[in-house]
């Protein structure tokens, strides 16, 4: 089972086993992904797009990489198996992944952020019925999730009508967010 997720450069050829994590889009850009596994195994994968986020978690049974183009969810356990979720499909640009410690999904595109109403994403389904909008005490814009500290995740945006700087926190056990003043 994969344990850790780090975006990378290219691997030297052949050192490492590589797994090409193909998708049905066209791109010159890729992003490189070092995984390590429980018995301490590692390989590499390669996406298209290019490099966003991880996000991994004991408490959730897939890892998920963000690039500019594309989410991947990947099985754990079998990381053959794996689904992606083109941006065109949710009408909008993700720039931001992460897991709860409880393990939910939480994304965010440029203005809003969302936490899944599962622990996983099922690309069978719309994803605006996966997902629910976590509203904001002010407008926002060009989101950052910084750290986690517990169930605390320090946010970074832009105040949307002044476009200065603005601290928020989410609590994981409320799902409310905060202005840090």
């Amino acid at each position: 089972m994969i344990q850790t997720a780090e975006i990378t450069t290219t691997p030297i050829s052949g050192l490492y086993p590589e797994q090409i994590f193909d998708a049905p889009i066209h791109t010159e850009h890729w992003t490189w992904v070092k995984f390590e596994t429980d018995s301490y195994d590692t390989f590499y994968g390669q996406f298209k797009g290019e490099p966003r986020q991880i996000a991994i978690s004991n408490e959730n049974d897939c890892c998920y990489v963000l690039t500019d183009l594309l989410l991947y969810e990947i099985n754990r356990a079998q990381p053959r198996q794996f689904t992606t979720l083109n941006y065109d499909d949710v009408g909008g640009l993700l720039r931001n992944v992460t897991l709860t410690p409880s393990g939910q999904v939480m994304l965010s595109d440029y203005y809003t952020i969302f936490i899944s109403k599962h622990k996983n994403l099922d690309t069978s389904k719309e994803f605006e019925q996966q997902i629910t909008p976590i509203e904001t005490p002010i407008m926002i814009d060009y989101i950052e999730f910084k750290e986690w500290n517990n169930h605390l995740l320090s946010i970074h945006a832009l105040d949307f009508y002044t476009q200065q700087p603005v601290q928020l926190m989410f609590n994981a056990q409320t799902n409310e967010i905060t202005q840090i003043i």
